[in-house]
C-alpha cells in the first residue's frame, strides 16, 4: 500500500482512537450531576447551546436540572459542566480565579485576536503583574480626566448624524452598531494612546479596523465557526499550522500592531508622572530593572488588546441601547426629559452618581443585563476542586448535592446571558424594563408603574457589578469598566438629547458567540 493511502487510512483511526481514549479517561467525571434530556448522538447538547440566541435554552435547562448541570459534548468529548449558581460563580471567579484559566481551545484564539495582553495572560503572578501595570490608567481619577476627549468624539458623532439627517430630508435609517463603533474606536485611541483614528471622519485606518472586526465576528457566528472550535478541541496543535483560515483570525490584530509601532514612536511620556496608558507603558519600557521592564512587543500587544476590547464592547452596549429605546418610545421620551433638565454638560462625577440621572443609570444597567458583551465563557479546571452551591441540585441518584467535585481538565461553560436573564432572579427577564432598578428609590416613582417588581436581595444575585455578570467578577473583572460606563453614558446623553430614535420594524435576529472574557 502506498504511503498516501496509509496516511489516509490512519487519520480516521487516530481520530476514533483519540475520542475513545478521552472518553475512557473521563468516563466517571460528573457521573452524578444531572443533565438535560435528549442529547444528539453527534452534537450532544452543544449545537443547541450554540444556537441559543437570548439565553432561553440555558434557562430552560436551569429549570430542568438546577443552576449547575452537565452537557453531553459533541463528537464524544467528555461532558461539560455548566455553572449558573451564584456561589459557584464566586468560587470560580473571585476566590479561586487562577485555578480556572481560559480553555486551551480559546487561548490561541485570544492571542490571535487581541495579542498577548491582559485578556490572554494566565497565572496568578503574571496576571497580577500585568494588571498592576495598566490598572492605574483606568482609575477614577484618571478616567475623570478623559471627559473632554470623550465629549469631543460624541460631538463629532452628533454633527455627522445631524448632517446626514439634514441631507436626507429630516430623517435617516442607520445601523446602530455602525453608528457607535467608529465613536468608541476614536475614544479609546484618544484617551489611552493619544492617537485619533478619526473613524467618524471615515479615515482609512479606522474603517479597516471596524469593518475587519465586524467580518471576524460574523465568521464566528456561522456554523463553520462552531464546527471549527470542535475540531480545535480535538486537535489543538492545528492552531500552529500556517493555514490561511487560522492566520486570517489575526488580521485585525496584525493591522493594529503595525499601527501601534507608529503610535509608540510618536508617543510622549508625561514627565509629571501622568497615568495615561501610553505614559505608563513607555515608562515601563525605560525601566533599568529587567524584572520591571516592558519590551516593545508587549507594548504593541497592550495596544491591540485595549483597542479591540475597548471599542467593540462599548459600541455593542450603546448600539443595543439605541435599539431598545427605539422600541420603547415612552422610556426614550422620559429619558430625554431627564437629560434635558440638567444644566450644562455633565461630568464624570455627575454620571457616576446614580441620583443625577436615575433613569439613564437604569437604562444602562438594564441593557448591560440583557445584552452582555460576552454571552458565554469557557474555563477549565487547572486542579481538582470542589464547587460549593448556593442552591442544591438533585443528583442522578435522586440525592441532593450541595457541591460538585471537579477534576483537573474539566471544561466549564459560564452562560453570562443565561445568568443575567434568570427568571428566578429577574422575573420578566426578557423584558426591557429599566424600572426594575428604580422601584423603591425616592423621587423615581414617576418611572415606575403600579405592581412593578424591583430587585432581589444582593445575596440572591451574582457578585458582579450591579448584580449582573456583564463585567465578570473577581480579580479578572473588566479593568476598563469605569471608562466603559462613562463613555457609554456620554454617548447616550449626547445622542438621545439631540435625536429621536425609532424602530424601523426590521426583524433583528440575535446571535451571540463565545467571546473573550
Amino acid at each position: 500500500m502506498s504511503l498516501p493511502l496509509l496516511i489516509a487510512a490512519a487519520i480516521p483511526l487516530c481520530i476514533v482512537g483519540l475520542v475513545i481514549k478521552t472518553w475512557w479517561d473521563h468516563r466517571f467525571l460528573l457521573k452524578n450531576v444531572p443533565a438535560p434530556a435528549n442529547p444528539s448522538l453527534i452534537w450532544g447538547h452543544e449545537k443547541t447551546e450554540w444556537e441559543d440566541n437570548s439565553g432561553w435554552q440555558w434557562r430552560a435547562w436551569f429549570k430542568e436540572c438546577g443552576k449547575a448541570f452537565k452537557l453531553k459534548a459533541a463528537w464524544g468529548h467528555p461532558d461539560i459542566l455548566v455553572v449558573g449558581d451564584t456561589v459557584a460563580l464566586s468560587h470560580i471567579y473571585a476566590k479561586n480565579t487562577y485555578n480556572y484559566p481560559h480553555s486551551p481551545v480559546f487561548i490561541p484564539l485570544i492571542e490571535r485576536l487581541t495579542g498577548r495582553g491582559l485578556i490572554w495572560v494566565e497565572g496568578e503572578r503574571a496576571h497580577k503583574k500585568m494588571r498592576a501595570l495598566v490598572a492605574p490608567a483606568f482609575s477614577a481619577d484618571n478616567v475623570r480626566k478623559m471627559g473632554s476627549d470623550i465629549y469631543q468624539v460624541a460631538h463629532s458623532l452628533q454633527n455627522k448624524l445631524s448632517n446626514e439627517i439634514m441631507g436626507n430630508g429630516g430623517s435617516s435609517v442607520v445601523n446602530a452598531f455602525e453608528l457607535t463603533a467608529p465613536a468608541t474606536l476614536d475614544v479609546i485611541g484618544r484617551v489611552a494612546f493619544g492617537h485619533d483614528f478619526n473613524t467618524i471622519g471615515n479615515s482609512a485606518e479606522g474603517i479597516k479596523i471596524t469593518t475587519g472586526w465586524k467580518e471576524q465576528n460574523e465568521m464566528g457566528q456561522e456554523q463553520a465557526g462552531f464546527t471549527a472550535l470542535l475540531v480545535l478541541r480535538l486537535f489543538p496543535w492545528i492552531t500552529s499550522l500556517p493555514l490561511e483560515a487560522i492566520q486570517a483570525q489575526g488580521a485585525v490584530a496584525n493591522r493594529i500592531r503595525e499601527l501601534a509601532k507608529g503610535i509608540v514612536s510618536n508617543g510622549e511620556i508625561d514627565e509629571k508622572g501622568g497615568k495615561d496608558l501610553m505614559s505608563i507603558l513607555l515608562r515601563a519600557n525605560g525601566q533599568q530593572d529587567p524584572a520591571k521592564r516592558v519590551d516593545l512587543a508587549e507594548i504593541y500587544d497592550h495596544i491591540v488588546t485595549f483597542i479591540v476590547a475597548g471599542h467593540e464592547t462599548t459600541a455593542g452596549a450603546t448600539a443595543f441601547s439605541l435599539w431598545t429605546l427605539g422600541q420603547n418610545p415612552d422610556i426614550q421620551t422620559a429619558l430625554r426629559d431627564e437629560l434635558l433638565s440638567f444644566p450644562g454638560e455633565p461630568t464624570y462625577d455627575d454620571f457616576a452618581n446614580p441620583d443625577t440621572f436615575p433613569l439613564l443609570d437604569a437604562v444602562c444597567k438594564e441593557n448591560l443585563r440583557m445584552f452582555p458583551a460576552s454571552a458565554r465563557n469557557e474555563k477549565v479546571a487547572a486542579e481538582d476542586d470542589i464547587l460549593p452551591l448556593r442552591e442544591p441540585i438533585r443528583g442522578a441518584d435522586g440525592c441532593w448535592m450541595n457541591s460538585i467535585p471537579v477534576k483537573k481538565g474539566q471544561v466549564i461553560h459560564i452562560p453570562s446571558i443565561g445568568i443575567n436573564r434568570d427568571e428566578d432572579v429577574w422575573g420578566d427577564a426578557d423584558v426591557f424594563r429599566p424600572s426594575r432598578w428604580l422601584v423603591g428609590r425616592p423621587g423615581c416613582e414617576k418611572y415606575c408603574k403600579p405592581g412593578d417588581q424591583g430587585l432581589k436581595p444582593a445575596d440572591e444575585m451574582c457578585g458582579g457589578w450591579a448584580g449582573i455578570f456583564s463585567f465578570s467578577e473577581g480579580p479578572r473583572a473588566c479593568v476598563g469598566m469605569r471608562l466603559a460606563l462613562f463613555e457609554y453614558k456620554v454617548l447616550i446623553y449626547t445622542l438621545v438629547k439631540n435625536f429621536v430614535f425609532e424602530d424601523t420594524g426590521v426583524n433583528v435576529m440575535l446571535r451571540f458567540g463565545a467571546t473573550l472574557a
